[in-house]
């Protein structure tokens, strides 16, 4: 190549190599000026998909033109070659700088304020780098910086994927969404610069390990050590910066790279950052300053000493305790975490979601064999978005995580999987598994049994036979059923519905006789069902599950599935059925008893569903999720202070459930009990910002007559979730108490009841639904409609308290005085609040009636 002309353009040296090709140096004889070429790959050249990403890519990078900047002059082609032309320039690679000699504090921050610049300047224009480090930041002999290939990390194989045989200098910069195959943002810049300027700083990376697997776990689990441990002149305010550009979740990252240039100025000039709150999980490790030189024999005595006096009196409490940490827990509590999918493909996203869905379902077959072992649904993990350990830990009361990435590089396949105390966080074992792409059969039976291995169960013949139920010995079959499982874990999009749709159609196309597969298909016509509101989509579920029954009568997911479909449609009976059959083949399937329980609960079969509740503790009795149902059972029933021993227990159980406060705070709240309800629901938000502790302190400003306080929080519930009818329509009601806002109450009301119809739709017999959209349209002058959904709730559930409740209001809304007392009064004879019922402002015409007055005396004497 050198020596060779290609266009106008001399190529004169090679001056680098990466992951995104080879540069030379060249001479522009049509400008008169020498230029960096630098040729991409050739499966990038050779793929027209590729080639066309990285037309759109390197010109949105063209546009860019800042000192800090490479600046592309031009993108050629020529001889089947590639190649993008840059600015020449004289200097050298940051990494080879460090790599020579520690920077000082302040050529540090002078590099750091350039490469923000230059970082800035690109965010402003919506260009994403996706690859910072040492290796793409050039340092010019006058102490310029120049950040390179921007906007190229995303074409074809760029070396922020990781293969196999490579070094980790690349994924030590990569953020924990990278690092999951999320979608990337400007933040994800913020995190890799931080790692830079840590480095800078220090020497050191803040995120370092030998094996992938293991580093990736650091990245997205682990704190840093702080950066003074290394160099004391580290200030806090620069500690400060660095901790918040290398936060985990982006929300708390800086949320602009001139916000930090903005603050790195301040340090510079001697301001101390006021809001800084250095939080080290490590202590600063001071200098040693001897003053004179300690000979061999004062050292020995010196930690001779330390050893006597410190280290044995302690030593075996340290034993004991490392022990512990590294052994297997006696009463296995385990929950599986969303797996990181490093090559940040679809397909690899879909398999991580896929083995997710199927590795949870499998594990929890042993269960049944193995009675000190739960598992947490996956259905649970993905509801409440737990991504790490200690989130794990906190929302479910685990004591062992599993963790993984899945990266697919050219024909193989590779699954790194991590066995971690959830106490401790330290990791207790850690396999890798290679398999041929094409062999995802494979990859699911090898990533089940190092499980196991790993958690130390033995396995018996019946329960392997129990474990391969329902599956194909055809490969290609259960790849298209993994996949499916995969899209059908995003459901809310309609999209990913259809591609489950089709995958599982494929796969039984292949095998008619997979029961599984034909169970996923019908589980994705009930999505559909869901999203569309047509009912042969209903029907068709129904349809093909009966057909995997058929095949296979003893799989308790197609049962369950089963019974979810006639328990959404309505048909209650049928899903009781259902969910019998589920627990006849698996006793302890949490999912099988929640379904069975609401089943009963909707036919008025009270007893039954309490019974259902309790069974269901009786095989977990240390999971707190079953008495959170069963206080969940009691409150809609309102036996307020049942439900209170369960969520008190659910808290004893998971001290940091923020969920158990949570509800706690609420039955407190309906027993008039405000301060412990204020104290709960603020415990609650401080361990979590959530919608619901959010929502119950609005609802309780509300009680209190702060409706200016009470219409601010429901807004600030809504930026949690916009979907939620029950939020808007509670708006609307402050709205209404609110002289300078009561213009908005009508809208918001159309509005929540807009949501709530839709929710209807799904199934036309929840009373909880029918009830409040009752009181809804009795707000927005809707009599009719408001009289019909309310008598259709009370027919439906005549013992519930919440229905009678709204009953009353409704009624009052509607002008009907003597129905509207009727139900109030029946309402708080079956244990509803009678201080809530007088803090409400649409009640105090009904409070003031002589008539209410005397129904409650009647109450009091009986």
């Amino acid at each position: 190549m050198i020596g060779h002309t290609l266009l106008h353009y001399k190529i004169l040296e090679k001056v680098g190599e990466g992951g995104m090709g080879i540069v030379y140096k060249a001479y522009d004889s049509r400008l008169e000026r020498e230029v960096a070429i630098k040729f991409l790959p050739r499966p990038i050249a050779a793929s027209l998909d590729e080639r066309n990403r990285f037309m759109i890519e390197a010109k949105a990078a063209a546009a860019l033109n800042h000192p800090n900047i490479a600046t592309i002059h031009a993108i050629e082609e020529a001889k089947n070659m590639l190649f993008i032309v840059m600015e020449y320039i004289e200097g050298q690679e940051l990494k080879a700088l460090l790599g020579e000699r520690a920077l000082s504090i302040k050529e540090a921050m002078d590099y750091a304020l350039q490469i923000l610049k230059g970082l800035s300047d690109a965010h402003q224009k919506g260009i994403i780098h996706r690859d910072i480090k040492p290796s793409n930041i050039l340092i010019t002999k006058d102490g310029q910086v120049k950040i390179m290939d921007f906007g190229l990390a995303k074409i074809g194989t760029g070396d922020h994927l990781t293969q196999i045989g490579t070094t980790l200098g690349t994924v030590a910069y990569m953020s924990p969404e990278q690092a999951r195959g999320d979608d990337v943002s400007i933040l994800t810049d913020i995190w890799s610069f931080g790692v830079v300027f840590y480095e800078m700083l220090t020497g050191h990376l803040p995120f370092q390990h030998e094996y992938e697997q293991a580093l990736l776990y650091s990245i997205l689990h682990e704190d840093p050590l702080p950066a003074s441990n290394f160099h004391e002149s580290i200030s806090d305010s620069v500690e400060y910066i660095l901790n918040k550009c290398l936060k985990k979740e982006t929300k708390e990252r800086y949320h602009s790279s001139q916000e930090i240039e903005t603050e790195l100025k301040r340090v510079l000039h001697g301001e101390a950052l006021t809001d800084v709150r250095i939080s080290k999980n490590y202590l600063r490790i001071p200098a040693l300053g001897f003053t004179r030189k300690l000979s061999w024999i004062h050292i020995g005595i010196l930690i001779l000493v330390l050893f006597v006096g410190i280290i044995l009196p302690l030593s075996w409490q340290k034993i004991m305790s490392w022990s512990e940490e590294r052994s297997m827990p006696n009463r296995q509590h385990l929950a599986i975490l969303p797996f990181s999918n490093i090559s940040d493909d679809e397909k690899g996203k879909v398999l991580c979601d896929g083995l997710l869905e199927v590795l949870t379902s499998k594990l929890t077959k042993l269960e049944n064999a193995h009675t000190s072992l739960w598992i947490v649904p996956a259905s649970e993990v993905r509801r409440y978005k737990v991504k790490s350990p200690g989130e794990a830990r906190q929302s479910f009361g685990v004591n062992l995580v599993v963790s993984g990435s899945l990266q697919i590089i050219n024909d193989m396949m590779r699954l790194n999987l991590n066995l971690i105390n959830a106490r401790t966080m330290r990791q207790l074992n850690s396999s890798v598994i290679d398999v041929n792409k094409n062999l995802v059969l494979a990859l699911q039976d090898e990533t089940v049994n190092k499980v196991i291995e790993m958690l130390n169960l033995e396995l018996h013949p019946h329960t392997t036979v129990i474990l391969k139920a329902g599956e194909t010995t055809v490969p290609g079959a259960y790849e298209f059923y993994l996949q499916g499982r995969g899209y059908l874990q995003r459901h809310e999009d309609m999209k990913n519905i259809d591609s489950a749709i089709r995958l599982f159609q494929k796969a039984t196309e292949i095998d008619n006789k997979f029961a599984l597969a034909w169970a996923g298909l019908g589980e994705a016509y009930w999505r559909k069902f869901e999203n569309s509101k047509e009912s042969t989509w209903a029907e068709k579920a129904i349809e093909v599950c009966e057909k995997a029954r058929h095949i296979n009568n003893q799989l308790a997911a197609v049962n369950i599935t089963l019974g979810i479909i006639h328990s959404g449609t309505g048909k209650y009976s049928k899903a009781i059925e259902d969910f019998d059959r589920a627990l006849n083949i698996e006793p302890t399937n949490s999912d099988a008893y929640r379904g069975l329980a609401k089943a009963y609960e909707m036919l008025n079969r009270l007893t039954d569903a309490e019974l259902t509740y309790k069974k269901s503790i009786e095989m977990k009795s240390d999971y707190w999720a079953g008495y959170n149902e069963l206080g969940i059972f009691y409150f809609r029933n309102g036996r307020y202070e049942d439900a209170i021993q369960q969520f008190q227990q659910v808290i004893a159980l998971t001290p940091d459930n923020y969920r158990g406060y949570n509800n706690l705070g609420s039955m407190y709240y309906l027993m008039e009990r405000w301060p412990e309800a204020r104290q709960m629901f603020e415990h609650s938000f401080r361990i979590k910002k959530t919608y619901g502790a959010t929502s119950n302190l609005a609802t309780l400003y509300f009680i209190e007559g702060q409706y200016e306080k009470a219409a601010r929080m429901y807004e600030k519930a809504l930026e949690f979730n916009k979907s939620d009818y029950l939020i808007w329509g509670n708006l609307a009601s402050t709205y209404n108490w609110i002289p300078a806002e009561r213009h908005k109450a009508r809208s918001i009301f159309l509005h929540a009841i807009k949501l709530a119809e839709k929710k209807l739709k799904i199934n036309p017999n929840d009373p909880e639904v029918l009830s409040r959209l009752a009181n809804y349209y009795s707000m927005v002058d809707e009599p009719e409609k408001a009289r019909r959904m309310i008598e259709i709730a009370q027919n439906l559930a005549p013992k519930n308290v919440q229905v009678m409740y709204r009953s009353g209001t409704t009624y009052e809304a509607l002008g009907e005085r003597a129905k509207a007392i009727e139900w109030i009064v029946k309402a708080i004879k079956h244990g509803q609040s009678e201080s809530e019922i007088k803090n409400q402002p649409e009640l105090k015409g009904l409070i003031g009636d002589n008539r209410f007055h005397e129904a409650l005396i009647s109450i009091k004497n009986n």
